[in-house]
């Protein structure tokens, strides 16, 4: 939470690895840009740095400069948009960690 910034409001974007629809792709490329607008600047998004929804999300996001993706240790999100930082061994413990990073999700 430190390298995020104590001040910052996380909000942490969940989804599924696989869109089912393409409208949904759509739309989660289409609110991405709008909520980063709305937010305000002590808003940051935080990725579990998955294929599918957090991807395009991130990838949407404005410029990507307030997102973070979290992975397990050694592990990269590959997505060229925002930052990676790692926290846990695995995927168990990345999830433990995302699931108490977050105010918003």
């Amino acid at each position: 939470r430190s390298e995020l910034g104590r001040d910052t409001c996380i909000v942490c974007i969940l989804g599924g690895t696989k869109f089912q629809d393409a409208d949904s792709e759509e739309l989660v490329k289409a609110i991405a840009p709008k909520l980063e607008a709305a937010a305000g600047s002590t808003v940051t998004f935080v990725t579990g740095g998955m294929p599918g929804v957090q991807e395009a999300f991130a990838k949407h996001c404005g410029d990507g400069s307030r997102v973070w993706n979290l992975l397990p240790f050694g592990q990269s999100s590959g997505y060229g948009s925002g930052t990676d930082i790692n926290a846990g061994a695995d995927l168990e413990e990345r999830k433990a960690i995302f699931g108490l990073l977050g105010d918003v999700y």
